[in-house]
């Protein structure tokens, strides 16, 4: 036997040496590989959901991209690659920089501040990570905070953990190349004629906030136009002196029974007018104009020495039954300490006389309001008479009122009507003070639920999971166990092979 052992030990060292070739060989050929993908930036995407690739619909849209896009990242790429947390966004912008019609253009914005100067021309409020997108005279805004979404849950102390994340941006950066190249506008007309306030004098800034949201602003005349342009997402119009003309109701009357949206902004108005046909439209959509000026009697609920400036309470959707909701963002950021204000306003109510099932009426923005020893609503802000004339103005007590609503009518294709006592507070003066900032928010909600500029930017692409594992360890006996099944039994099973090994290794 002890003869045989040389032969053995032998045949042992062969075939080792063969494995020894073998894993040298499957190296030559893996590390070249993997280098010339790197320099070719191949991907091989083994992912479940194709995180690191595009999809068929924006590859076969660019393919057949015939004008020029030029896409401005303000991030530094090779900054993005060092995230690990980032990966599909970094590959995803290789890819749509590679096609001829892209012309990509990364930057890091602390270091071409004349680049941000330009794109801020535009018309943008621009952070790190945003995207602008142009072609030919017309340019997207694209947020950093839209390439991701994540399910998240709280533990008991109230820790955070991402549960899932998905990489949404792909949708969103190719609907914004294909509205760029396309010429999609969501318009948003701002009416004239009436002594209005005007884009160019009072909401330069609130412009802004619409162009950061992809709204395109302009003003429109209607005493000088037949018809509402096909384009209008939304009409606005903002504190008028005067009564809107027959002419006028007709138009508008015409483009809400097509679907149309309006929002009324009316701001007291201490002139005796009376705005029949502004108020006939509301009423058609369940709402009714009070002529007052709301102040607050509670000292404690207005600000000092001026009770035409109080606080307000946001109106919550009813979930239960299925209302409209606009507020529900709005209302969490009051529980979470910001007040609601609001400055020189009428009120509205619900319109006496609307029945109709086919109007869904709801209420916005009201006054404070308590419960008495009865167990009535009541509230300290009286609608004090402003304008008008009896009978129309009476001084308006004892319960909540309400400063802003919103209808939307079935038999009208889904027209929509939303209904402020106030258009100053998104001007310029007043659309940057802390104490407006949910009035404001109201206001972009609100358009939002009236015509979502991000529909334009939607081209159907799935979004993309990343899934993130995690384990739950509820108890003492749950942590041994698992400890066991990925600590102790691998141990235990390396061990056996190391000692088969050994005991082989000499047989």
């Amino acid at each position: 036997m002890e003869q045989n052992k040389p032969f053995k030990n032998l045949k042992n060292r062969k075939f080792t040496a063969y494995a020894a070739i073998l894993a040298a060989l499957a190296l030559a050929v893996a590390i070249p590989l993997n280098l010339l993908a790197s320099r070719l930036h191949v991907i091989w995407d083994m992912t479940p959901a194709k995180l690191y690739e595009l999809s068929d619909t924006t590859k076969n849209y660019l393919k057949t991209l015939d004008k020029q896009v030029d896409f401005y990242f303000l991030m530094d790429m090779d900054y993005l690659s060092t995230d690990d947390n980032s990966m599909a966004l970094y590959y995803t912008l290789k890819q749509y920089s590679a096609y001829a019609n892209i012309n990509f253009v990364d930057f890091d914005p602390d270091k071409d501040p004349a680049l941000v100067s330009k794109l801020k021309e535009l018309g943008y409020d621009l952070s790190e990570g945003d995207m602008v997108f142009c072609c030919e005279d017309r340019s997207k805004h694209v947020l950093a905070t839209s390439m991701y979404q994540y399910d998240v849950s709280y533990g008991e102390d109230n820790s955070r953990m991402v549960e899932a994340a998905y990489f949404t941006g792909e949708n969103y950066i190719t609907g914004a190349i294909s509205a760029v190249a396309s010429g999609k506008e969501a318009s948003v007309y701002f009416l004239t004629g009436h002594g209005e306030k005007t884009l160019q004098n009072d909401y330069t800034k609130f412009y802004s906030n619409m162009k950061n949201r992809n709204y395109n602003a302009q003003e429109l005349n209607l005493a000088t136009e037949s018809t509402v342009p096909e384009d209008a997402a939304m009409l606005i119009l903002a504190a008028p002196k005067s009564d809107l003309s027959n002419d006028e109701t007709r138009i508008i009357n015409d483009y809400l029974d097509n679907g149309g949206n309006i929002c009324f902004l009316m701001s007291p108005n201490k002139e005796k007018v009376v705005y029949k046909n502004i108020e006939s439209i509301l009423n058609s959509f369940g709402i009714a104009m009070d002529y007052d000026i709301v102040k607050e009697t509670d000292s404690s609920r207005y600000v000092s020495g001026d009770p035409y400036t109080y606080n307000v309470s946001i109106v919550r959707a009813d979930t239960e039954t299925g209302t409209v909701d606009i507020t529900s963002e709005l209302a969490d950021m009051t529980d979470n300490g910001y007040y609601a204000f609001m400055s020189n306003s009428r009120s509205f109510y619900h319109y006496l006389n609307s029945d109709d099932y086919s109007l869904e009426v709801g209420s916005l923005l009201q006054t404070i309001s308590s419960t008495n020893e009865y167990g009535d609503t009541v509230s300290t802000a009286v609608g004090e008479v402003y304008g008008a004339s009896d009978p129309l103005a009476e001084e308006v007590t004892g319960y909540p009122l309400d400063l802003a609503m919103y209808s939307t009518s079935t038999l009208r294709n889904g027209a929509k009507v939303l209904a402020m006592g106030n258009a100053e507070f998104i001007d310029d003066v007043n659309v940057s003070q802390d104490y407006m900032i949910i009035p404001v928010y109201l206001m972009l909600s609100s358009m939002s639920w009236m015509h979502d500029s991000d529909l334009l930017l939607d081209m159907g692409i799935a979004d993309k999971e990343r899934d993130y594992d995690s384990m739950n360890i509820n108890s003492e006996t749950t942590a041994n166990a698992t400890m066991i099944i990925f600590i102790a039994v691998p141990v235990v099973i390396g061990l056996i092979g190391a000692g088969v090994w050994f005991k082989r290794r000499y047989s």
